[in-house]
């Protein structure tokens, strides 16, 4: 069976908050250096909150909220 990485460490001189607080990190970065392994996701906002279609002028309308202030 192979060992996890904080079975490679001997945490038994330090306090058990301080020994679960060493346990948790090393399975965040272990977690986070798998997540980094997977291709990142292309999000489509447009999924989550729909479309909108613009008749107008986008750069005349920013610039007239520009304006306003």
């Amino acid at each position: 069976m192979p060992r996890s990485a904080t079975d490679l460490l001997d945490l038994s001189e330090l306090p058990a908050p301080q020994r679960r607080e060493v346990r948790d990190f090393v399975q965040f970065l272990l977690t986070r250096q798998a997540g980094a392994k997977k291709p990142a996701a292309s999000y489509r906002f447009s999924d989550l909150c729909g479309t909108m279609a613009w008749k107008g002028d986008a750069v005349a309308a920013q610039r007239s909220l520009r304006d306003e202030w």
